[in-house]
């Protein structure tokens, strides 16, 4: 479906909910909002006070939002489709790099763990303690320095 097409599902859509009203314009298009398109449509009521109503295109949903409080209620419910914006949701900045962190290391200790190098004298423990260090220090580290300074 095309931006028109569905902006004139919208207009009439709105006219539909709303048939003693008049004076139905798009007023704004938002593109991109949870994976759709929002369409607030503007009309006169009966009593010469002005109105909205928003209607929300995604593939073939299609949703009416009649208060503005309905618009945030929904995006705030809003829940991301892929699973790597999903787990920045959950853990955090830090819980990703902290992931990542234990990835390599894991990799790295598995790598020392079978090729067995005789010639670096690095062990097992050393690589865990020089890991958990450098963990720490820099979770230590981001915490202090998102402290304001008085």
């Amino acid at each position: 479906m095309t931006l028109d097409e569905m902006r004139a599902a919208a207009l009439a859509r709105v006219k539909q909910d709303n048939p003693s009203c008049t004076d139905f314009t798009t007023e704004k298009t938002y593109e991109n909002v949870m994976d759709g398109t929002v369409y607030a449509i503007a009309f006169k009521k009966p009593d010469g006070t002005k109105d909205t109503n928003h209607v929300y295109f995604r593939g073939k949903e299609e949703r009416v939002l009649r208060w503005h409080s309905d618009v945030i209620a929904a995006v705030a419910a809003y829940r991301e489709r892929n699973w790597f914006f999903r787990f920045i949701e959950l853990a955090g900045i830090h819980g990703v790099i902290a992931c990542i962190l234990l990835l390599i290391f894991s990799l790295l200790l598995f790598a020392l763990a079978i090729l067995n190098w005789t010639s670096s004298n690095a062990t097992i423990l050393e690589i865990v303690k020089l890991s958990f260090t450098l963990i720490l220090g820099y979770f230590f580290g981001s915490q202090s320095a998102s402290r304001k300074v008085a």
